[in-house]
Order: C-alpha cells, then structure tokens, then sequence
C-alpha cells in the first residue's frame, strides 16, 4: 500500500529572476559633453554666397558665350559700325571659343559711303575670315589686355586725296571715338593676314598701285617686327629679305619703286599710330617697326 504524504511543489523551470531595488535609469541622460559651434558670421556667408555667385555666372557665362557672341557680333556690331560709320557692314557668321577667348567673324564686307551713291571705293574692306584671340593671359595681372589678329582672304582699298589724307585714316578717325573706353591698356601681339590683297590710288601721283599674293605679318618688340611677301604691280617683294633685284634696269627699278611704296605706307602707318597713341591713354595698335 502507497502512501502518499505530501504532494509535489511545482517547479519553476525558468528559475526565479531576482529583482533588486534601486533607481529607475533614465535611458535619455545626456552623453559626453561636446562644445557648442559657433554660427558662421554675416560677413562669411556673403563671401560664400557671393563665390558661388560668380562661379554660377562664369559656368552660364561659359555654357551661353558660343551662342551669345556670335548673336551680338553678327546683329548689333553691323548695326553699330554702319551708323558710325555710315557706310553698310555685313557680317554673315560669327563663332567663339571660351576656351581660348577666339572671336572669329566670317565674310565681313564695309561698303562705299552711303552719304556718296557715286564712291568709286566698293567695297573699302572685306576679308572672308577675321579672328581675334587673346594672347598672354598673364598679363592681365599687370593690367594689360594682349590680342592677335588674324585675317585670311583680305582686302583694302585705299585711297590718298589730293589733300594727303587717306580714306582709313578717315574712317579710323570716324570709329576710334565710339570704341568704349577699356580699364585696361590694350595692345597687338601679332598681326598676320595671308593670301590678301590691296589696291592703293594716289591721287597725288595719279598712279594706281595693286598688291596681290600678300603675306604680312606684325610682330612688335622683334628685331625684325615686319614680315612681308606680295607681289606688288607684277613684282615679287620679300622683307626684311630684299633679293637681289636683277641686272636689267627694268625689274630693278618697278622692284625699287615698290619697295619705295611699302616703306612710304608703313611710315604714315606709323606716324599716325604715334599721334593717336599721344592723344590716347590706351595702346589700340602695335608699337612701331624699328
């Protein structure tokens, strides 16, 4: 016979979890102490504000310049030089490169005068291609603008009165005074114009003098700044490297004459490059040829 005397306790199969009295822990308490920033003053942020400004407008600026150039050169600067002038300028195309800060004009033609139906000079200038970079960027540090030009297929017809004047000087006379005035000097590089030609009448002389195959090119602060190379009234001219002009009397002479012409050209070209940078606190032309 089986007894039973006491009856089983339940057992915990978990086990007791002691829990011990003490201060509820506050999970949000404040970690290590960080110093406070201080705020960025006024005059910090215009700068920054005024950096990002000035890099958002040369980034549109740089993105928009191929398009926005060529529109002006080829719309607005006619129309200004034609009323300055007044004499009808064409332009038929324009690019520019930001990157090498390159104006190029394509097919600019100005015409006779308009006040003068019967201008016998038609058209005064014309060039199928006319480009202007900017050379020596580092000079703008010094407060100098340094520009090439170039042209390719140009042409000019000049024209000395009776008077001694000469029609570009005239014209030059008529567009110097509405160029803005520029903060900085300005001055030529290099100036090369290739396969061009130029028709010269002297009305002093009554001769006519025509230049074709021409090659010049302008280098100021060279030895030999000139360079030249056309056949001028049927006779070939190189300078500075003046060949020998031949034994007959002939050649020899139209040879002398046209030299003769070319350094009268360039003397007045000079003397009134002179008297215009007296009259004039900025350099628009190359210095003189030594």
């Amino acid at each position: 016979m089986i007894r039973i005397t006491d009856t089983p306790k339940s057992r915990d199969r978990f086990g007791s979890i002691p829990i011990r009295d003490g201060k509820p822990t506050n999970s949000l308490s404040p970690g290590p102490y960080l110093p406070r920033r201080p705020k960025p003053s006024f005059l910090w942020i215009g700068c920054k504000r005024i950096v990002g400004l000035l890099l958002w407008l040369t980034l549109i600026l740089g993105l928009g310049s191929p398009l926005l150039v060529p529109y002006l050169a080829t719309t607005l600067l006619p129309k200004h030089l034609a009323s300055t002038l007044n004499r009808p300028v064409t332009i038929a195309r324009a690019e520019f490169n930001p990157l090498t800060c390159t104006l190029t004009l394509r097919h600019l033609m100005i015409g006779p005068k308009l006040s003068r139906p019967d201008d016998p000079v038609d058209p005064l200038l014309s060039a199928d291609r006319i480009s202007l970079a900017l050379a020596a960027p580092k000079r703008l540090l010094h407060g100098e603008i340094v520009c090439n030009l170039g042209a390719g297929h140009f042409f000019l017809h000049l024209v000395r009165q009776k008077d001694g004047a000469y029609n570009l000087g005239q014209v030059l006379d008529d567009l110097l005074p509405g160029l803005p005035l520029l903060p900085l000097r300005f001055s030529w590089n290099t100036i090369a114009l290739d396969n061009s030609r130029l028709a010269f009448d002297d009305e002093q002389t009554g001769k006519a003098h025509l230049a074709e195959e021409l090659t010049l090119g302008i280098s100021p602060g060279q030895a030999n700044s000139l360079r030249l190379q056309a056949k001028i009234n049927g006779v070939a001219i190189t300078l500075p490297d003046t060949a020998n002009p031949g034994r007959d009397d002939g050649p020899a002479v139209k040879t002398s004459e046209a030299i003769a012409l070319v350094q009268e050209l360039s003397q007045t070209a000079n003397q009134y490059l002179q008297n215009h940078d007296n009259s004039s606190p900025q350099s628009l032309s190359p210095s003189p040829a030594p």
